[in-house]
């Protein structure tokens, strides 16, 4: 039946995420995952796969693509938590908020407006959408 509110059965949560959190939408939306992590990371940071060892380090601004041709480009990732012994939580799929963002110490907000949107690209390739989070 088409015109209803919501499909039956269909239980929708919380759209926000509480304050301080870099992630949108419903928790079932964002994907995690554990991994190893290579140098000094921090909530925010995004990441690439080494695809020979599997071990997560950050990106630095000469890695966002520069063409469409380029994609997907390496495995990304967003890291959620660091943990001491060289593992972190990152995001693999998700909505993020993109002034939270950091490529090593460059915050999102500080690259040129051609890497923004080339990271962007680089970003959904990979199955993040990069938002505004309203706070609560």
């Amino acid at each position: 039946m088409y015109g209803n509110e919501r499909l039956p059965g269909f239980e929708g949560s919380e759209t926000y995420r509480y304050e301080g959190s870099i992630w949108r939408g419903v928790p079932e939306s964002t994907w995690f995952k554990i991994v190893k992590i290579s140098g000094d990371v921090k909530q925010g940071a995004i990441v690439k796969e080494d695809g020979a060892t599997g071990i997560y380090s950050a990106i630095a601004a000469d890695e966002i693509i520069s063409t469409a041709a380029n994609l997907p480009g390496v495995r990304l990732g967003i890291v959620a938590d660091k943990k001491p012994e060289e593992t972190a939580l990152i995001g693999i799929q998700g909505q993020v908020d993109r002034n939270k963002l950091f490529i090593g110490e460059t915050a999102f907000s500080e690259l040129t407006d051609a890497q923004k949107i080339n990271l962007n690209t680089q970003l959904e390739a990979w199955g993040f959408q990069l938002v505004n989070v309203e706070q609560r």
